[in-house]
């Protein structure tokens, strides 16, 4: 399922290269799907890493968002 990141998230590229389907703000705006809305407050030292983590773990879920 596709991910709505912020347009500069600096693990949006990582992400795509992976390809892991990573959708924009702006493309999200478009779309007729109503998302799940979470938000994870990153805490750790190296924000990058963790960011993308994250985002791996929550791109094989079976939900939007």
């Amino acid at each position: 399922m596709p991910i709505r990141t912020q347009s500069d998230l600096p693990a949006k590229e990582i992400l795509e290269n992976e390809n892991i389907f990573v959708m924009d703000e702006f493309r999200a705006i478009n779309q007729e799907i109503r998302p799940l809305q979470i938000v994870i407050l990153n805490l750790m030292p190296i924000k990058q890493d963790t960011e993308l983590q994250l985002l791996r773990v929550t791109a094989r879920l079976a939900i939007y968002l």
